[in-house]
């Protein structure tokens, strides 16, 4: 007998993707049968009325929240548990937890929510409640078993993989980071010397904050000989991270993409975060990649390290550690659902 799960998505990717990937770990070890639900308020005045929710008392604030969403019941079979990630879909959540009484999974930070509200909070923050779960690597839709079957796909369609190739996940200013035209210089240097030296190619893909300027560095101060595509992330309909994992044998990502950079960890490629010279303090992001690089799973360059291709020693079976944190993920999430602990399912 299949779980029913509703799934409520707010229309940030990286949200989406962490809710899909907790749904493939569960999916793994119990039937579901998912629905999705994106969540949308009545208006957008209602943000203030939302927070004024969160200062009240728990039940007070959930009978608030209850008011801002629109719920077509009628269109959704009764779940029995509920997944989102991503303050937005925070309260109703909690809402229609409350509604249904099934079990519900929410995932983000503590900040604002109660400990009643949720049967298990997944974060990446210091544990404060205690029905929290403490993560160094969200669920992913990326594992290395999908990264095998998109390049499997690919060569299935006719496609050749010409030789050894490593990525680049280019964006630019943004998520506190500044590049000088300097950085980028040095960064278009690394790659043409890594390339002469190892004898690979790039596949270079650029993010939203990449700017047309940054393009066209690209484009004119990269070796042809040394990239074998440059493409632009989120142009078509179809996520590129599983193929670009599976073609790869290295992943090198700006820090201004701590999301995708979490994907890319997931994927089992050694994976290498790229951090400007100019960097705000964002605490948060540096201890998360701390983390990561303490484990093994993330190695961290300068700008100007990068041309020596030196990078820290992966944790290894990758694959195999990767899969640990995730049956233990599994394990702590269905000590605190019922529906997904039940003899049964």
């Amino acid at each position: 007998m299949a779980i029913n799960v509703l799934l409520l998505t707010d229309g940030v990717l990286s949200h989406v993707h962490q809710s899909r990937g907790l749904l493939r770990i569960l999916s793994s070890n119990r039937p579901l049968a998912t629905q999705d639900f994106a969540v949308q308020m009545h208006s957008d005045w209602m943000r203030g009325f939302l927070r004024k929710a969160l200062s009240m008392d728990s039940d007070v604030s959930l009978s608030w929240a209850a008011h801002c969403f629109n719920w077509p019941a009628y269109q959704y079979r009764k779940p029995d548990l509920i997944v989102s990630a991503g303050s937005e879909t925070m309260l109703v959540n909690a809402v229609l937890a409350q509604l249904y009484q099934c079990d519900n999974v929410f995932i983000g930070g503590e900040k604002g929510l109660r400990c009643e509200w949720f049967n298990a909070v997944l974060t990446l923050d210091a544990p404060t409640l205690a029905n929290t779960v403490a993560m160094t690597l969200p669920p992913s839709r990326l594992t290395p078993d999908v990264a095998d079957q998109a390049l499997a796909a690919y060569l299935a369609a006719g496609c050749q993989s010409k030789g050894s190739c490593w990525a680049m996940i280019l964006g630019g200013n943004g998520g506190g980071c500044h590049y000088s035209d300097l950085d980028w210089q040095t960064l278009i240097d690394g790659m043409n010397q890594l390339a002469k030296t190892h004898k690979i190619k790039w596949l270079v893909v650029t993010t939203r904050f990449a700017s047309d300027k940054v393009q066209s560095l690209l484009k004119h101060g990269l070796h042809k000989r040394s990239v074998e595509s440059i493409t632009s992330y989120g142009t078509g309909l179809e996520d590129p991270l599983p193929l670009l994992a599976g073609r790869a044998e290295r992943i090198y990502c700006g820090a201004e993409h701590v999301p995708i950079l979490f994907d890319c960890v997931a994927s089992g490629k050694p994976t290498v975060a790229i951090v400007a010279a100019h960097r705000s303090t964002n605490r948060q992001a540096q201890h998360l990649m701390n983390t990561l690089r303490l484990e093994r799973l993330l190695s961290v360059l300068k700008i100007e390290e990068l041309a020596s291709g030196r990078t820290a020693r992966p944790a290894l079976p990758l694959g195999e550690v990767l899969a640990r944190k995730y049956a233990q993920l599994f394990k702590e999430v269905c000590s605190r659902c019922p529906s997904l602990a039940a003899e049964g399912y």
